[in-house]
């Protein structure tokens, strides 16, 4: 199985690359057409809005139809997007062209993570997560910065093209991938954890069955207070950079992700030897400090510290959690599961983004960046609970 872990593990690497390129050039291209902090914001959360609802849904379909054909529709999605960013010149076209976007993320990551895991075994899991995840983090490293610089060289419209031509070649090597859906697996109904028939009454609760895996609740909610800082920073740090004259923002991100590259494998295999929440809650506490210190940034030096302590507990947390989520759900669950778990990523971003953006409108960043850190260091208390919500 090494062979199909590389191949996905680049096409990850091009796909969030591709993406990544685009993370400190949005904020200043809706700026350019007219938005302000709090409408950044919006215009940010949307696309994690847009992957959200359809997390659940890819998590479904990947435990019915299979993996691979989601990894590609989501790739080809992450293909066309910026091609329409580079033709729009209006704030609602830009809003829609995010929604579109974002359904990309929807699809591909979700079905992209279970396969990682179906390659996998469990007594590895955490180490595995902690490598597969440094795909992101090459991604993230590089992205930002190179798409302050391509931006700032060559505009707008040629950022945009180039993120287009790295996905097609993400594109071309997730073609490779292998299906790895179990061949049969137990019905809804006989699923590990699932309600009996006879007490499933109500709308909410047949929908709350069919799209979610109550197993993934406890990750999720750690998910979603770690994510909650992260959705704020993607909307808000080159603004933040900007006002501050920290210089190009993609340092923070390079600084970030290359702190983040260095801990996950090693976090990962502690989880594995040590359980998941004693990563996982001073992964969200280490979190939590470092947006405090951003809020007190006024110094390069200030800002990339905050960055790489940022990066430490990120770094740290994101591995324990997706391989808290394998570990409560049988194979034939998994797309479920990540699923639940994906959405509360997202909601997490779309809230960060929005709520944050407008914090920063009508408090400032100090503000907002020690609110965003005081619900990382909640995460933290709820990840010392024992036993972790688990259903039955």
């Amino acid at each position: 199985m090494r062979r199909p872990f590389l191949v996905l593990w680049l096409a990850t690497l091009l796909f969030y690359l591709g993406f990544q390129i685009l993370l400190p050039v949005m904020p200043l291209y809706a700026t350019r057409l007219g938005a302000r902090e709090a409408h950044v914001g919006f215009i940010m959360g949307v696309f994690a809005l847009a992957a959200m609802v359809l997390r659940p849904i890819a998590g479904d379909l990947a435990d019915r139809i299979g993996r691979r054909p989601l990894v590609l529709l989501g790739t080809v999605i992450f293909a066309l997007a910026p091609l329409g960013y580079a033709a729009i010149g209006t704030i609602p076209g830009l809003l829609l062209l995010r929604v579109f976007h974002g359904t990309g993320m929807g699809f591909g990551p979700t079905a992209a993570t279970v396969i990682a895991t179906d390659l996998t075994p469990p007594g590895r899991r955490g180490a595995a997560m902690g490598a597969y995840g440094l795909a992101s983090a090459v991604a993230l490293a590089a992205g930002p910065y190179l798409g302050g610089e391509l931006v700032s060289r060559a505009g707008f419209t040629a950022t945009f093209l180039v993120a287009t031509a790295i996905e097609v070649v993400a594109l071309a090597l997730a073609w490779a991938l292998p299906e790895t859906l179990p061949a049969a697996g137990p019905s809804p109904a006989t699923r590990p954890g699932s309600l009996p028939p006879a007490s499933r009454t109500g709308a909410l609760a047949r929908f709350w069955r069919r799209w979610f895996s109550p197993a993934a609740v406890y990750p999720s909610g750690l998910v979603l207070a770690l994510y909650v800082s992260y959705g704020g920073i993607a909307a808000l740090l080159p603004l933040f950079a900007e006002q501050r004259q920290l210089g190009n923002p993609g340092l923070f991100f390079t600084v970030f992700a290359l702190v983040s590259l260095a801990v996950r494998s090693p976090a990962g295999r502690l989880s594995d030897r040590f359980g998941r929440r004693a990563v996982i809650a001073p992964a969200l506490a280490l979190s939590g400090l470092s947006l405090a210190l951003l809020g007190l940034a006024f110094s390069r030096t200030s800002f990339l510290g905050a960055a790489a302590l940022y990066g430490l507990g990120f770094g740290a947390g994101q591995p324990a959690l997706l391989a808290m989520t394998a570990d409560r759900v049988p194979p034939a669950e998994r797309g479920r599961a990540m699923g639940t778990l994906y959405t509360a990523w997202e909601l997490g971003i779309f809230g960060g983004s929005v709520l944050l953006g407008f914090w920063a409108t009508w408090f400032g960043y100090r503000a907002t960046w020690w609110i965003a850190a005081g619900i990382a260091w909640i995460g933290a208390v709820a990840a010392l609970r024992p036993g972790g919500w688990r259903p039955g």
